[in-house]
């Protein structure tokens, strides 16, 4: 069964050929547009089938198909379809065989004269190079110019890894609202991402163990959360506040339901502390930073922290030096100690020459 329909003021066609069900945006707000596209897509499908020919793909019915089928995070996906408008806009008129490397590096050009930064560019091609290796499975292309193009030209970002010291932190807390006040404490005691902090539910907190078992994650694996003192504290507060509605989540709004992004009140209590360049990410940097000044090894923080490599924890391993000037100090101590051996050997040698000048 073949038609046209409308999602939104853009029509679509959808059509079944051969057990393939096909489904794609006509881009355009005329049914009569969408009619004509619907006939010519479906004689494409005819005549690939007959092997007479295959079809030619735009880069923008690749990327349709793509948003239509994948499965990603929702984080990925709000990126991925910022990254596509401005695909579309400089490469969205060529079909996929027509990019190649002269038209990635027009690209880059074009990117790099709108002063926008080489890891943003990097994630735009990121982005067409999902597209690409979607478009390889479905048989559209049979490689992939992204995998091809050469990125040495693009800088890779600095890991960030802003935080702030205790002092700094007790300014934010002062500055901050009643409700965000908990928020930011289990944020620097957890080291706990936003997303995964507010929408904590009260059926993973284990305050007989001290941890909070965590089922949805960025990574996809479930993982603990040991508790500080401070931590637990808080917890227990917040469970125990009077007036508290019967809610499923840690934090809520009076109706039980689960509270929104704080980032205005954040933002409010940075400006009120003075804290500029930073981020509410940045409470899990200063977390990540603390425990490693305060003598924490690597491997336990990124099993706290959920990081699928170790490599991601590293960024932090300039912040311990305690072991550091340990070994200076050994080094140190060693290397005193060779000077005096050698001054005692050198000493009954000096005063056995001079004996010999001054006989007695």
């Amino acid at each position: 069964m073949a038609g046209v329909y409308k999602r939104g003021d853009v029509w679509w066609v959808r059509f079944r050929m051969d057990g393939v069900h096909v489904r794609r945006s006509a881009r355009t707000p005329k049914k009569a547009e969408a009619q004509v596209f619907l006939h010519r897509l479906m004689e494409e499908h005819a005549e690939a089938l007959r092997g007479e020919t295959v079809p030619r793909r735009l880069l923008t019915e690749a990327m349709d198909r793509f948003f239509e089928e994948v499965s990603l995070k929702p984080g990925t996906i709000e990126t991925y379809r910022f990254n596509s408008r401005v695909v579309t806009r400089l490469l969205g008129h060529l079909h996929l065989d027509e990019i190649d490397r002269r038209s990635l590096s027009e690209f880059v050009a074009t990117r790099k004269r709108t002063s926008v930064t080489d890891a943003t560019i990097r994630r735009d091609l990121a982005f067409l190079g999902s597209v690409f290796t979607a478009a390889i499975r479905w048989g559209w292309v049979d490689t992939s110019p992204v995998t091809r193009f050469s990125k040495k030209s693009l800088k890779e970002s600095s890991p960030r890894t802003r935080f702030l010291t205790r002092q700094e932190f007790m300014c934010l807390h002062e500055s901050a609202s009643h409700d965000l006040r908990p928020i930011l404490v289990l944020a620097v005691e957890t080291g706990m991402r936003k997303e995964e902090l507010l929408g904590l539910k009260v059926s993973s907190i284990d305050l007989r163990r001290r941890e909070l078992h965590l089922t949805v994650t960025k990574t996809g694996r479930p993982r603990q959360v040991p508790l500080s003192p401070g931590a637990l504290l808080t917890i227990r507060e917040l469970l125990e506040r009077r007036g508290r509605p019967r809610s499923s989540f840690l934090f809520c709004k009076p109706d039980g339901t689960r509270i929104g992004d704080p980032k205005k009140a954040f933002a409010g209590a940075c400006r009120r502390a003075a804290i500029t360049d930073f981020r509410f990410h940045d409470l899990r940097h200063s977390f990540a930073s603390w425990f490693v000044q305060d003598g924490g090894d690597l491997y336990r923080l990124s099993r706290i922290l959920g990081h699928a490599t170790l490599q991601m924890t590293a960024r932090y391993g300039h912040l311990r030096t305690d072991d550091l000037h340990e070994e200076i100090e050994r080094v140190g101590r060693r290397r005193s100690h060779g000077r005096s051996q050698e001054h005692q050997i050198e000493a009954p040698n000096t005063s056995k020459e001079g004996g010999r000048r001054h006989p007695q």
